[in-house]
């Protein structure tokens, strides 16, 4: 997400980029570690999810 630069990076790139190759393409591992990540950063929340899209981190 942070090379991105602020660019929507979808659920399956992740999953691409980070897990395996074996690893369920219909898990929510993906949803469940973004939230998990949201938690440790704390506020103001830096990842944002963009519907029907994937995530991003806001470029500042």
């Amino acid at each position: 997400l942070l090379r991105a630069r602020g660019a929507v990076v979808s659920s399956e790139e992740l999953l691409e980029r980070v897990w395996d190759a074996n690893t369920d393409p219909f898990t929510t591992i993906v949803r469940v570690t973004v939230m998990t990540l949201r938690k440790k950063l704390g506020d103001p929340p830096l990842i944002d999810t963009v519907v029907g899209a994937g995530y991003r981190i806001e470029a500042s």
